[in-house]
Formats: structure tokens, sequence, C-alpha cells
């Protein structure tokens, strides 16, 4: 991972620390701050931007909205994007996207929930409902090489479970609208997140998904993996394979076992006994 995006990081969560917000981070970053202690099974992908998902507790008071739309947009001098609608941000190469728990009282516009009207918006994240179960503290100083910049700098990652449920929900948006590169990616890191998740990850997934096993969430993500990651030959693994970043050096037939074995680590993970 390249450390620019690391320091930019360091630079976002140490002012949300300042007002006791730990930021809770998905997408490719995410998965690689989750894993990367055991990033050498497997090749991680890079990311240039940083996916932040605000949740319910974060924003239920205003005085917490505002506090947050200030560090982004007058502290870090974050601006908006063209088309960003308040939700995409860059200060020169950096780039930050702001991503919504639904949250009730929030006014919505489309697919964007207005924190800070014409300040800050999140991109609503149906998926992401369950969010602030089993989120995991990741201390910066174990990640970054220069510590006086990180020391006592935390963020929150995602549980295993829901960073998969992000990605599965991603994967088949992108792959619905026939967005190839965007749908590689995300197949990519299901492959990733399901591939290094240990056996502790996985029941303590066994145990989310049968909390929630009636929401239409999970039961929309059961059906994205029969229908698009329950064969090496369907289009999520296929996905993966023409990825060029993955083992370039194994031919067809060994990248496909791989494949087999993330596939049936996938479809057990969300095969739930009653």
């Amino acid at each position: 991972m390249d450390e620019m995006i690391l320091y930019q990081l360091a630079e976002l969560a140490g002012a949300f620390n300042k007002i006791g917000i730990k930021p809770v981070i998905c997408g490719g970053l995410g998965i690689y701050l989750g894993f990367h202690s055991r990033e050498s099974k497997v090749p991680l992908r890079t990311t240039n931007d940083i996916d932040l998902i605000l949740t319910k507790t974060q924003v239920l008071e205003q005085s917490r909205r505002e506090a947050i739309a200030e560090i982004i947009t007058d502290k870090l001098k974050y601006v908006v994007c063209e088309g960003g609608k308040h939700f995409k941000f860059q200060k020169g190469n950096q780039y930050l996207d702001v991503l919504a728990q639904p949250v009730e009282g929030i006014d919505i516009e489309g697919f964007r929930a207005k924190f800070v009207k014409s300040h800050l918006h999140g991109h609503i994240t149906p998926e992401a409902c369950f969010i602030e179960e089993d989120l995991i503290t990741i201390s910066l100083s174990d990640i970054l090489p220069d510590n006086e910049k990180a020391g006592g700098i935390e963020v929150f990652v995602p549980s295993p479970t829901n960073l998969l449920l992000l990605k599965l929900f991603a994967f088949d948006d992108r792959d619905e609208k026939k967005e190839n590169d965007p749908a590689q990616a995300h197949a990519f890191d299901v492959y990733v997140t399901v591939t290094l998740a240990d056996r502790n990850d996985y029941l303590q997934g066994q145990k989310f998904l049968a909390r929630h096993k009636n929401s239409q969430i999970i039961q929309r993500s059961e059906s994205i993996v029969t229908n698009k990651f329950s064969s090496v030959d369907q289009v999520g693994w296929q996905r993966v394979l023409e990825a060029s970043s993955f083992f370039p050096n194994l031919n067809v037939q060994q990248k496909r076992e791989r494949l087999d074995e993330a596939k049936r680590r996938l479809v057990r993970w969300f095969t739930v006994s009653p």
C-alpha cells in the first residue's frame, strides 16, 4: 500500500480522534488495515482513495455532524469533487468518499444523506445497516513506519462479514451496470477477505448472520453468493481470474484451484446452520 494514503488517513483519523471519534474505514483500504498482518498469503489490491462510512452513533447529534463537516472542509481543506454532491472530496491527489449508514431523522435526497446541507453528505449504503457490530480497532502506529506521526491514532474497520457484505453488494451493482473494472476490483476484494479470514472470523460471522437471518440485506447477500460466486465459472470468480495482479506467476489451473478454495469458504460462510 502506498504510504501516502496511510499518512492521509493518519491526518484524517487524528483530527477525528480529537473530537472523540474513531473513523470507520471500509473499501480497499479497510481490507488492507484489517488484514495487513496476514497479507503475505495473498496479494492485496492497492487503492488511492479513503472510503469513510459515517455511522448512526457518530451522526445522531447535530453538533457532531457539524464538527465532522468542519474537519473535512475547513481544517483539512478538502474540496468537493465536480459532480460529487458533497460526498466526494479531493485535496490535491488525495481522495475521500463519504458513505452513510441509513440513519433515521437525516434528510435524504436520492441516494444522499444530508448530514450538513451543502457541506457534508453521505452516499446511502443500505448494506452497511449492521456496520457497527463487531468493529475492529486498528492502531495506526502498527501500520505506519513513522510512529511519531501515528502515535495514539486509532480507526475502526468493519468485521470480515461486514466487509464481505459491502463488497458483495458493490460487485453486484457494478456487474449489473456492466462496469467491468470496478466489478473486478470488488470481486478481488471478496477473494482477499474470504481467503485471509481465519476460523474465529468465520465463527463470528456465523453468529452475525444467524442474528440477522431474516434481514433482506442478508438474504440478498446469500443470493449474490449463490448466483455469482458459487462456482469458479460464475462471473464473480471469473472477474478475479481476469485480474493481471492475481498470482501472475501461476498457470490458469493453479489460479482456478485457489479460486475453488475461496469459493468453498465463501459458500460455507453464507450457509448458516438453522
